[in-house]
């Protein structure tokens, strides 16, 4: 193996031994951090454990306190209640007794540190008191909507949880029935307010919760945990809660707890955001807790001790800090020392690949097929290959210490070669670049060879040199000339083709503009023929009128001569009249006959119905057609009013010819208009023999009927459908199920934004 072989396989190894340590790396990273951070957890749940049992204690203590706090109350409404003056005031009321039962009653709740004692009769309303010399006294309320009240008055126990109404206090309610024999003549109650046992717990290392049955936070360590729920109440249940009046209009809402799993079998760790004051502002706060939690079966409550991780969590943190510092700088020492060794290989490689690669330039600068010559920094040849020896035939051996443009001559004149250090530079600012490019010619002893010139600059670690590089362009400046002249040819076959195609469009614009004529002339035709159909019908209309006008004139002839002028002048106005409408009807078939293109604009789709109508009228009336036309619905089209009511014109000559062909008795035809979001749709329905299948394949073809022979060109529908198509719509025909035909006209809506765009384009 040659020594170049043997150095790529030893860049190779050394390329693939680094892949392995990165990977190695990457592995020991990902273990070492896995093995902190299961580490922590471990530790973790150790020291809540240690936690969970000392809470568990505290847990335990916290309920049978409250217990045994509580239960020394359950039996005092009994007591109440078996006292005589109680009986005595409930059964006669007096006021001495009353009294004397409030002062009774305010003595035995400073005796037993009951929050309040009273007394209720049969209706709920309360007639004494403990707190009858507070201001907020229960003295003269009604409290029968209390389940407590009802339970007793039916001779059952009562117990109740509630927020007072009258208070405001949080309390548990103890009730008892007052019998007089058999008889139930009032309710003891005894309130024993919660708020005591909540100051004797606030200074805990933890925080408590109680839970009424609802799940919702009756009494806490914490007032803004109060009535909210820890889990999720139904509608109904929500209803149910405040028809109590249990909280007296407090909203009941559910306790921020975004993370809850569960430890063991008796505890769960759980997250709740907090809403806390640091340094004057509110901020969102997260905070961690062990929760555990027992039945207060007195109650039919549920404790629970809520223990804050804080402090766990942050030992945790500091540990895990502690051991990823330590194994950071572990690696980082690790780290220097295997950059350290590596520094003195790598050294010690590039000084063998220095040697290498200078070997290796030298066998790539004598072997490249580019001409290679370098210069000195006073742009002087220093050295060349044999590449270009090569090129002009002869040793350049010469030419050593002299310019560059003794060899080489640039294709411009105006591109002098540089010969000095500031015409290079000056030059490779200009580009941007300190690399130059020329064509030109290797002239040497009557030899030249059109080359490409490359100059760069070298930066030596002592000096500054140049290499330039000229590359054989013989092939190359002959194949341009062969594309040159290439392109020359095709230039002049261009010239000619596009001279002919200019003659070409010359005849087909000729061709169209006759077309143009033809069609013209065609619709003209067309209106013509529709003109001759209804020559018979216009005669009759306008002989009737003058047949009017004869009469009235010799009418009013005899009445001037008896001179009854009053009758003559209204012959002369009956006279004017008829002849305002024949000029209306000869009117009607000038503006229908008249040429012109489509003009496009808005028009009204009734008037252009009333336009045809007006044409189309004497023929029906002497057919004996029956003409129905929807109401005016008030539509705007965007069309030409002239050839809208040629096309209707049209259609209403076809639905005449199409019922005058049928033998049916019922001859009528309906005329309606419909809309879309974009388009009006004027429908013309007969009540003829309909259309054939040969029919409706070839019915807007020109020159196809199927009339009688003698009966039309077959144009009508064929004219008709390109002017349609002219103002940007659709015309289209059916059978109907009911019989007969229908013809449909759909023209776009009209919008001032459509003829804008039209102006503009």
């Amino acid at each position: 193996m040659s020594e170049r072989g043997r150095l790529n396989v030893k860049f190779f190894d050394i390329n693939r031994i680094k892949k392995h340590v990165f990977w190695l790396y990457v592995v020991v990273f990902i273990i070492t951090s896995l093995s902190i951070w299961k580490g922590g957890e471990a530790l973790r749940n150790q020291q809540i454990k240690a936690l969970r049992i000392d809470s568990f204690e505290q847990l335990n203590q916290l309920a049978s306190v409250l217990e045994s706090a509580i239960a020394k109350y359950q039996h005092m409404p009994t007591l109440l209640a078996s006292n005589d003056r109680v009986r005595k005031a409930l059964r006669d009321g007096f006021e001495s007794d009353i009294n004397q039962l409030n002062r009774e009653l305010e003595q035995i709740n400073r005796i037993t540190e009951a929050s309040d004692s009273y007394i209720l009769n049969m209706e709920g309303l309360t007639i004494a008191a403990s707190n009858y010399r507070e201001e907020a006294s229960f003295v003269g309320r009604n409290f029968a909507f209390r389940p407590y009240f009802k339970d007793a008055i039916r001779g059952k126990p009562g117990r109740y949880y509630a927020l007072g109404t009258t208070s405001n206090r949080r309390g548990y309610y103890f009730s008892y029935p007052v019998y007089e024999g058999d008889s139930i003549i009032g309710v003891a109650v005894v309130k024993v307010d919660l708020t005591q046992f909540e100051k004797r717990f606030a200074n805990q290392h933890y925080e408590f919760l109680l839970l009424d049955p609802d799940g919702i936070v009756f009494s806490s360590s914490r007032p803004n945990w109060l009535y909210r729920v820890l889990g999720e109440l139904s509608h109904l249940e929500l209803q149910r809660i405040a028809d109590s009046q249990r909280y007296f209009g407090q909203s009941i809402e559910k306790l921020a707890i975004v993370y809850q799993k569960p430890f063991d079998e008796k505890s769960q760790v759980i997250d709740v955001l907090e809403n806390t004051m640091t340094n004057g502002t509110e901020e969102l706060q997260r905070m961690s807790f062990l929760r555990m939690s027992r039945p207060i079966r007195l109650l039919d409550f549920k404790i629970s001790i809520l223990a804050p991780l804080k402090t766990i969590n942050e030992e945790i943190s500091l540990w895990r800090a502690i051991f990823a510092g330590g194994v950071t700088i572990t690696a980082l020492l690790f780290g220097l020392a295997m950059l350290r060794s590596r520094m003195l290989r790598e050294r010690s490689d590039a000084n063998e690949m220095t040697r290498h690669n200078q070997a290796y330039i030298r066998e790539v600068i004598q072997n490249t097929q580019a001409g290679l010559v370098t210069l000195d920094e006073h742009h002087k040849i220093e050295s060349f290959n044999p590449a270009v020896e090569k090129l002009v035939g002869q040793p350049l051996s010469p030419l050593v210490g002299q310019t560059l443009d003794t060899l080489f001559q640039p294709d411009e004149q105006s591109s002098v070669i540089t010969t000095s250090q500031d015409d290079f530079l000056d030059a490779a600012s200009d580009l941007g670049i300190k690399v130059l490019t020329r064509e030109g010619h290797l002239c040497y002893s009557n030899q030249s060879v059109p080359v490409e010139m490359t100059l760069c600059e070298m930066q030596l670690p002592n000096r500054r040199s140049y290499l330039v590089t000229f590359h054989d362009m013989t092939e190359r400046k002959r194949y341009e000339q062969d594309i040159t002249q290439a392109r020359i040819d095709l230039e002049e076959r261009v010239k000619e083709r596009t001279f002919e195609l200019q003659g070409a469009n010359t005849r087909l614009r000729q061709e169209i503009e006759e077309h143009k004529g033809t069609q013209r002339e065609l619709i003209q035709t067309a209106k013509l023929a529709v003109l001759g159909q209804l020559s018979a019908g216009l005669n009759h209309e306008l002989n009737q009128p003058l047949t009017a006008i004869r009469a009235f004139a010799g009418n009013g002839l005899k009445f001037l001569d008896r001179g009854q002028y009053e009758q003559a002048h209204a012959n002369l106005q009956h006279i004017s009249q008829l002849g305002h409408h024949m000029g209306d009807i000869i009117a009607r078939f000038k503006v229908f006959a008249r040429k012109g293109d489509v003009q496009q604009g808005p028009i009204a789709v009734q008037t252009a119905i009333v336009g045809a109508l007006k044409i189309m009228s004497p023929r029906y009336k002497e057919a004996n057609i029956e003409l129905i036309v929807g109401e005016d619905l008030g539509f705007i089209v965007n069309g030409d009013m002239v050839f809208l009511e040629q096309v209707l014109v049209n259609l209403l000559a076809n639905a005449a010819d199409a019922i005058a062909e049928d033998a049916t008795n019922e001859r009528r035809v309906l005329i309606e208009q419909k809309a879309t979001d974009a388009q009006i749709i004027i429908s013309v329905q007969d009540t003829g023999n309909g259309l054939s299948e040969e029919a409706t394949k070839h019915l807007f073809e020109p020159f196809f009927t199927s009339k009688s022979s003698g009966l039309g060109l077959g144009l009508g529908l064929s004219i008709s459908q390109r002017i349609v198509e002219a103002m940007g719509g659709q015309i289209s025909a059916q059978n109907r199920d009911s019989g007969g035909a229908e013809f449909c006209v759909r023209l776009p809506r009209f919008s001032p934004q459509s003829i804008i765009a039209k102006e503009e384009s």
